[in-house]
């Protein structure tokens, strides 16, 4: 019974054939003449390499969708096609494809002779050894594949530059273990370990799959290329141009601290000069004080000494004898008071030139700028690179220095303020005595004669007496304020020589500071625009993969670009196995007729 039904089943076919032939052959002739109007095309390239990457053929599926069926025409320097949509035959017109697309999704493939837009070259180790993987198989040992994916030139650079490769080897973990590939994913695909990769568009990489095996076998490669369409959005790097504006802030508030500072250091290197001039002065007039000091005090010596010999003298007078040898006694007086005159002149010139050096040093002291800078400012002068250290070194000392000398002037300036006054009361002394001897010798001049014998020449004596102590406290004051003064000359001259060493590097100081100001506007020139310079390389990095403004374009021929919807690659490679027993099938297949495969469909 069963077998009665197929045989039924075969004469109904057999029936119907003819029938439906007319059918189609009476459609499609009545639609032959008709134009199609196609919506989209998209290719998708079939290639198969080598184990070693070498292309062994390529060929593309047509896929095109229809607004309305009919005759349609394509474009592609094809070695051979093939419909597979139906039995219509497709016309070839050198580049031009004609043909009947009968259904709304109609599919053909062309058979070509073109090459990948890249490049593999597959290398295969094992045990540290190069190898041709088909010598190998079935073996055990460390297993290293190294593929390398590079441009060819000699196909359109759209697809290379615009194409993203996603390429994947399977694993079989019955024979794989230690499975490591750098930069790869590897996941678990039923008993097989997946590693895939990801090459960038416009990209050329070489990557490494390391393992070991018990039997070397494996499945062919796959490699898809696809366009990277998706649209990549940028990290948020806020924070970090934040932290770069933030350092490029820093560095000119660097800059402008240094420009304040090389105004201070110009200030102060004017201040030192300054300083050196008047310190000089000071010290010339502090010199010349004490050179006097030998003069006033013999001067002194003598008149003292003329006072003591008057006393004594004086002392020894009696009767009309004495006061006829106070008549002798008036020229000497008058010496007296003239070398006293003279004395008061020469106190008077030192005041007033002391005076005037005094003046000077003050006025050189308060040019000196005040102690501003601190231990951060020069740290992070220091630590700046356009600073040599060098500069910094002296700056420092110089600065120290500087700010040394004015604090041990604030610290002397009441001794220097102490001499003035000294100077010019010892002048007012010397002046009251000698007006005084000037006085005593007129009167003595002009009363010899006139003095009492008795109570007239008592009371002379004393008042020559008094005179004479008088002086002789004078006297040893004047002596006292010269080894002060000489002290002070001494102790001075150690202050003008550290200020004369800080003004003499005072100048280079100033140029070093202008250097360093221009080191520092430099780089705060250079590092300004850090951030906008980084967000634009972030997003250039950036726009090197995004693809998604990308217009596909036809493989096959530019003619077809305005209709391309979509052109993918899919690309494998040879497995490298055993081979399998075919022989049988392949002769069970050739000894099978039409009716027996017709048969067998029942």
């Amino acid at each position: 019974m069963k077998r009665t039904i197929k045989w039924l089943w075969l004469a109904l076919a057999l029936f119907f054939i003819p029938f439906l032939n007319t059918a189609v052959l009476a459609e499609s002739s009545e639609e032959k003449n008709e134009e199609g109007e196609i919506k989209e095309k998209n290719e998708v390239i079939y290639a198969n390499l080598e184990a070693g990457g070498a292309l062994e053929n390529i060929y593309i599926v047509n896929a095109f969708e229809l607004n309305k069926t009919g005759i349609i025409e394509d474009f592609g320097n094809y070695e051979s096609v093939k419909n597979l949509t139906d039995t219509s035959e497709i016309k070839q017109d050198g580049d031009t494809v004609r043909m009947d697309a009968a259904a709304d999704n109609f599919y053909y493939q062309g058979n070509l002779s073109k090459e990948l837009p890249w490049k593999f070259t597959i290398e295969y180790y094992l045990d540290g050894e190069k190898v041709d993987p088909k010598t190998v198989i079935g073996e055990p040992g460390q297993v290293e594949i190294e593929i390398k994916v590079e441009e060819n030139g000699e196909a359109g650079a759209e697809f290379f530059d615009n194409y993203m490769l996603q390429i994947s080897q399977a694993l079989n973990t019955d024979y794989f273990y230690n499975i490591e590939a750098e930069d790869a994913t590897i996941a678990n695909a039923g008993k097989n370990r997946q590693v895939a990769f990801t090459v960038m568009p416009g990209e050329e990489e070489t990557l490494t799959i390391q393992a070991d095996t018990d039997q070397f076998e494996l499945e062919g490669m796959e490699i898809s290329g696809l366009p990277s369409s998706v649209s990549v959005d940028g990290p948020d790097t806020d924070a970090l141009t934040e932290e770069f504006q933030s350092l490029t802030d820093a560095i000119g508030e660097i800059n402008q601290g240094v420009g304040e500072l090389g105004d201070g250091i110009s200030g102060l290197s004017g201040g030192l000069s300054e300083l050196e001039n008047g310190s000089s002065e000071f010290q010339n007039g502090l010199n010349e004080l004490n050179n006097s000091s030998g003069e006033l005090t013999g001067a002194s010596e003598e008149i003292n000494n003329a006072f003591q010999t008057v006393q004594e003298e004086v002392g020894q007078i009696t009767g009309i004898d004495g006061i006829e040898q106070l008549s002798g006694m008036t020229e000497a007086a008058s010496d007296m008071a003239a070398g006293m005159e003279a004395l008061a002149d020469e106190l008077d010139s030192l005041s007033t030139g002391y005076g005037d050096a005094k003046e000077a040093l003050q006025t050189a002291m308060e040019g000196i700028p005040e102690a501003t800078l601190t231990e951060e400012d020069f740290q992070a002068l220091y630590d700046s690179e356009a600073v040599d250290p060098a500069v910094v070194d002296e700056l420092v000392g110089t600065y120290e220095a500087a700010q040394g000398a004015l604090a041990v002037y604030y610290e002397s300036v009441e001794s220097f303020d102490a001499v003035e006054p000294a100077l010019s009361e010892f002048q007012t002394s010397a002046s009251d005595i000698a007006s005084n001897i000037r006085t005593f010798s007129d009167e003595l001049e002009q009363s010899v004669g006139q003095i009492d014998i008795d109570e007239g020449l008592d009371e002379f004596i004393t008042s020559v007496d008094t005179m004479a102590e008088n002086y002789n406290q004078f006297h040893e004051g004047l002596v006292s304020y010269t080894n002060g003064v000489n002290e002070l000359s001494t102790s001075y001259a150690d202050i003008h020589n550290a200020i004369s060493e800080s003004a003499s590097g005072s100048n280079e100081l100033a140029n070093g500071a202008d250097e360093l100001q221009d080191g520092t506007s430099e780089l705060y020139d250079a590092t300004e625009s850090i951030p906008d310079e980084m967000q634009e390389e972030i997003d250039e990095m950036i726009s090197q993969y995004d693809k998604s403004d990308f217009d596909p374009v036809s493989f096959v021929s530019e003619e077809n670009d305005e209709i391309t919807n979509s052109v993918q690659f899919v690309i494998q490679t040879d497995s490298i196995q055993p081979e399998e027993d075919t022989e049988e099938i392949e002769e069970k297949e050739e000894n099978e007729g039409f009716w027996d495969r017709l048969l067998n469909l029942f």
